[in-house]
């Protein structure tokens, strides 16, 4: 047997067409003893609705995309779960594409997404400048970053979570600090360090550009950019990272390498994963709130495709100290 029409059910029903099309597009009109007669006779009969069709009628989809640039890292696992849960409550998909930090990768999705006909897309940029989606045709949020007024977004506020790192470490009295970032590029990434540096001098502390490296967003690049800064650095005792995985790479250098955590050397991440909390870890860490980001970034998106709400809202949420047994008391 071929796919089932609404033309098959209304035959073996006995309704007409448009009473079964008003009945599978919960529309109003039709009796409550007529509705529950198409419904049966829909899920006997194995109807499942064509959703290419009901795109081009209705000009939605019920689809959103959301593109993050390394899915593996759980900072934005949890932001793509919890876009995910809120879009489906709401009667969404969503479609997820990774970038890998790669820019032209990013523009390739973006583009491919128009032309699939989402109905709107969330986006963390993988460069400090992000793609212009103000001119699409589509509703848009640009998650982790902060792109031109004329766009929808939500960030962290990354110079406060910098300056807060900083803070920290100082209290604790480490002396020769320095900072392991992912990559260059990144628009969070330079907010932290700038928050960081700013905060150091204001209290009398200046960190040597040599003490400021930079590599990917992951625990292989923060074990190597451990490796080279204490071979540079000996003397180093308090290492800020741009992110958490980065800090798990760091630490793993230094427990091989016999440095004394948190008593020679303090270690400061950034985001606060699940991994960071672990009891054989306990990182201290500047924490991002991932679920709220993630829960209002498809809140935002689903409201403004259904213009429920203006365009270009801008939230900025508040970072906060988490601290754990990588820095002494």
């Amino acid at each position: 047997m071929g796919e089932v029409t609404i033309k098959d059910i209304a035959e073996q029903t006995g309704v007409s067409y448009a009473t079964v099309s008003r009945t599978l597009n919960h529309l109003s009109g039709v009796s409550p003893n007529t509705r529950d007669k198409v419904l049966a006779a829909a899920e006997e009969m194995g109807y499942r609705p064509n959703i290419h069709a009901r795109s081009l009628k209705t000009n939605k989809t019920n689809t959103i995309a959301l593109v993050l640039p390394d899915i593996s890292n759980p900072f934005f696992a949890d932001i793509a779960y919890a876009v995910d849960e809120y879009a489906f409550s709401c009667g969404y998909t969503t479609v997820l594409c990774n970038t890998n930090w790669n820019e032209e990768i990013e523009k390739t999705h973006l583009d491919q997404l128009q032309n699939q006909r989402v109905d709107g897309i969330i986006y963390k940029p993988a460069g400090k400048n992000p793609i212009d989606l103000s001119g699409i045709s589509i509703p848009s949020v640009i998650i982790s970053c902060i792109p031109g007024e004329n766009e929808n977004y939500i960030e962290i506020d990354n110079f406060k979570g910098g300056q807060i790192a900083a803070d920290h470490l100082i209290d604790c009295r480490y002396q020769k600090l320095a900072f392991i970032g992912g990559n260059r590029n990144s628009q969070s990434n330079e907010f932290r360090i700038d928050g960081f540096c700013s905060r150091c001098r204001e209290r009398g502390l200046i960190i040597d550009d040599e003490h400021i490296l930079y590599g990917g967003f992951s625990l292989e690049s923060g074990y190597k950019m451990a490796q080279k800064l204490i071979s540079n650095f000996p003397g180093a005792d308090g290492i800020f990272c741009g992110n958490d995985m980065i800090a798990l790479g760091v630490l793993q250098y230094l427990m091989e390498n016999n440095k004394h955590v948190p008593e020679g050397i303090g270690v400061v991440g950034f985001d606060d994963i699940m991994l960071a909390g672990l009891p054989q870890i306990q990182m201290t860490t500047v924490a991002q709130p991932r679920t709220q980001m993630g829960r209002l970034s498809a809140e935002m998106l689903i409201n403004s495709i259904n213009n429920k709400e203006n365009q270009n809202h801008h939230i900025i949420l508040e970072p906060e100290l988490v601290v754990r047994r990588s820095t002494r008391k």
